[in-house]
């Protein structure tokens, strides 16, 4: 093999990698939670604490209903500290 046909497919699979790490978090499946919004910007679920990701519906929620209850729609993802979820949109949920 030629250094340009090594050369083209260390590019090629370079740029795959690239488009799957930006493309992954795109794909996830939207989720509906229903939870209450703490003081730490987080939505609690049953069981279950969620951070709530940078958005500027997110931010709307976490300053605007605190101790609320809230029906959320988003994405969730993982990283080493836990769940995330980007929201998308949300309503307040009558008690």
């Amino acid at each position: 093999m030629g250094k340009k046909v090594k050369r083209l497919i260390v590019n090629l699979v370079i740029f795959s990698i690239v488009v799957w790490m930006f493309t992954s978090p795109a794909l996830a499946d939207k989720v509906t939670l229903v939870g209450e919004v703490n003081d730490n910007q987080e939505i609690v679920t049953e069981g279950q604490i969620y951070r709530v990701g940078d958005s500027a519906v997110g931010d709307e929620l976490v300053l605007n209903y605190i101790s609320q209850r809230v029906k959320v729609v988003g994405r969730v993802i993982e990283d080493e500290e836990g769940k995330i979820i980007i929201v998308d949109s949300f309503e307040v949920v009558e008690e």
